[in-house]
C-alpha cells in the first residue's frame, strides 16, 4: 500500500496554489502513511516528497516563488499596519513586483517585530496563539498564529517525521526543552498525538532527573520498553553527557535511537562525546527552524548544507555589511520570507533572522541538490566578531572547543574582538601548558585568528559568557533529592 494518489495530488495542488489543506485531507495523508508503515515497515524513498514537494527546475522554482511572494506581499501591503508605508514609499504595486523589485524592498529587522509584533498581524485574522521566542540571545519576540496554522503545522510535523523515519507510533519521546519554546513544543506534541507516539514533557530540569527518565523501564502497551527519542538543545545534551558519565551511566542503561537537537550550534565533538553515553548507533536529527519563520525550516544533507523547500518560503543569504547577495563561500545573514498557505497570520517579508550562514560555494551535488541551500548554521550575528580578516562565528569557536576532552560539555566560553583576530576564554577541567596548547591548536585549526587565550576553572570567572539555552533552567519544587524528585516527575505526583 502506498500513500494514496488522491491524497498526494490534493496536497500538491494545495501547496502549488497557496491554499490551506482541509483538516480531513491532512488526516487522510497521515492515516495512509501510518498504514504504509504498518504494512511494509516503512515508507518508500518517494514518500518524503509528500511533504517536501517535487523537484523543480530553476526557472519553474523562480516562477513559483515570485508568484507566492507577490501573494504574500499583497496581503502584507493591504492587511497589516507595518508594510503599507513600505510599498507606498517605493511606489511599488505588490501584486506586480519582479525580482529586481524584491531586492529593493528593505529588510524587516528583528527589532521591528520585537517592538510592535501586532503591526505584522493581518486585520481580521483569527489569532489563537501569541507565542514568544525563548529570549536566549535577547528580549523575547512575539509571533501570532491561527488555529488553522497550528493544525497544519502539527500535521505536517507528524507526517514529515514519520516519512523520514524520525518518529513512529511505538516510540517514547522525551522532550527536554524550555516551556517557553511553545511553538516547537506544540509541534512535537502534535506530531506525537497524530502518530500515536508517547510524549514525556520534561523541561529543562536538573540533568540527573532527565537521565533517570531516559533510563527508566516502561511497561506500556504498544510502546518501546524505554524512551527511544530525545528532543533537546545541544547545550542541554552536553549537560546530560557530562552528568551521565560522571554518575557511571553507559550505553547499556539506555535505549535511545534518535536525538533531535536544535536551537543552537551542533558540533561534531558533541555528537562524538554523546556516543560514549548513549551508544554509537544513536542517530542525530538536526536542522534549522525559528519561531518567527515557523514552519519554514532547513533540512540538513550529508554534505553539510541546509536545504529549504522553495514552495514554503524564500531564502536569501545577504552580505551583513552591504545587504547584497553574499559571494559564494562568504558569510551572510539568512533572510527569510515565509509563504502562504503555511503563514497567513503574522506576515513577514524579507525578515532578517540575524542567523549567519555561508553562501554555498558551488552547485550542490547532494541528494537535495534541487532545493535552495546554504551552509549549516554558524550562529547569531551579534554573537560573532567581524575583524580585519573576516568573521569569527560561534560555530568556529565551538567546533574547536567541544572537540577537546579537557573542555567540559557544553563548552562555557566567550570571545571578543582583538583587532585583527579574537581573544578567547574557556572553562576547562584543569589548567596547564599542554591543555592550553591543545586548545590553541584546535582553534587555529578551525580558522580562528587567535590573539589571546584565557583558561578558567569555573564559569563564574568568565568575563563575557556566551549565552546557552541549557541555562533556562526550570527548578522542581522542594526536590529533596534527585531520586525522590524524579519519582514525582515521572509519576506526575505533587
Amino acid at each position: 500500500m502506498l500513500l494514496t494518489a488522491f491524497a498526494q495530488i490534493r496536497f500538491a495542488l494545495a501547496v502549488a496554489t497557496g491554499r490551506s489543506l482541509p483538516g480531513w485531507a491532512l488526516d487522510r495523508l497521515i492515516a495512509d502513511a501510518l498504514a504504509t508503515v504498518r504494512e511494509f515497515g516503512g515508507v518508500g524513498p518517494d514518500g518524503p516528497e509528500a511533504v517536501a514537494g517535487p523537484a523543480l527546475d530553476e526557472s519553474t522554482r523562480r516562477a513559483v516563488q515570485l508568484r507566492r511572494f507577490r501573494a504574500q506581499a499583497t496581503r502584507a501591503a493591504r492587511e497589516t499596519a507595518f508594510y503599507p508605508p513600505v510599498f507606498a514609499g517605493l511606489g511599488l504595486d505588490p501584486a506586480k513586483v519582479e525580482w529586481s523589485d524584491v531586492l529593493r524592498l528593505p529588510l524587516t529587522p528583528k527589532e521591528s517585530l520585537r517592538d510592535d509584533p501586532d503591526a505584522f498581524v493581518r486585520r481580521g485574522a483569527a489569532v489563537a496563539l501569541r507565542t514568544t521566542t525563548t529570549g536566549t540571545t535577547g528580549r523575547p519576540t512575539r509571533v501570532c498564529f491561527s488555529a488553522r496554522e497550528l493544525r497544519t503545522m502539527t500535521a505536517l510535523s507528524g507526517l514529515g517525521q514519520l516519512l523520514h523515519g524520525q518518529l513512529a507510533p511505538e516510540d517514547v519521546a522525551v522532550m527536554a526543552t524550555s516551556s517557553r519554546a511553545t511553538l516547537g513544543n506544540l509541534s512535537l506534541a502534535g506530531a506525537c498525538a497524530q502518530l500515536g507516539a508517547l510524549l514525556q514533557p520534561v523541561g529543562l530540569v536538573e540533568p540527573a532527573l532527565t537521565l533517570e527518565l531516559l533510563a527508566e523501564d516502561l511497561r506500556l502497551p504498544g510502546k518501546k520498553p524505554k524512551p527511544s527519542v530525545l528532543s533537546t538543545y545541544p547545550s542541554y545534551l552536553g549537560l546530560l553527557v557530562e552528568e551521565g558519565l560522571r554518575r557511571g551511566y553507559r550505553p547499556g542503561d539506555f535505549a535511545l535511537e534518535r536525538v533531535s537537537v536544535g536551537g543552537e550550534v551542533v558540533t561534531a565533538g558533541l555528537r562524538r562525546r554523546a556516543s560514549a553515553l548513549f551508544g554509537e548507533t544513536v542517530a542525530f536529527d538536526t536542522g534549522y527552524a525559528m519561531t518567527e519563520t515557523f514552519p519554514f525550516a532547513g533540512m540538513p544533507c550529508d554534505q553539510g548544507h541546509l536545504h529549504f523547500e522553495p514552495s514554503h518560503g524564500l531564502i536569501e543569504v545577504l552580505d551583513p555589511d552591504t545587504g547584497v547577495p553574499a559571494a559564494p563561500g562568504a558569510v551572510g545573514t539568512l533572510v527569510v520570507t515565509p509563504f502562504p498557505p503555511f503563514r497567513k497570520t503574522t506576515l513577514l517579508l524579507r525578515y532578517d533572522t540575524q542567523d549567519l550562514v555561508r553562501a554555498v560555494a558551488g552547485p550542490p551535488t547532494c541528494r537535495l541538490s534541487s532545493l535552495p541551500a546554504s551552509s549549516d548554521l554558524l550562529g547569531k550575528r551579534r554573537l560573532a566578531v567581524r575583524h580585519a580578516a573576516s568573521w569569527t562565528t560561534p560555530r568556529d569557536v565551538l567546533e574547536a572547543l567541544e572537540a577537546v576532552p579537557a573542555v567540559p560539555l557544553p563548552a562555557r566560553f566567550g570571545f571578543r574582538d582583538a583587532g585583527d583576530g579574537v581573544a578567547v576564554e574557556v572553562v576547562v577541567r584543569e589548567d596547564g601548558p599542554a591543555i592550553k596548547a591543545a586548545i590553541a591548536l584546535g582553534l587555529e585549526g578551525h580558522g580562528v585568528p587567535l590573539r589571546g587565550l584565557r583558561l578558567v576553572r569555573d564559569k563564574s570567572e568568565l568575563r563575557d559568557p556566551f549565552p546557552l539555552r541549557c541555562d533556562l533552567r526550570e527548578p522542581i519544587f522542594a526536590a529533596a533529592s534527585p531520586s525522590s524528585a524524579s519519582v514525582g516527575l515521572s509519576a506526575g505526583g505533587g
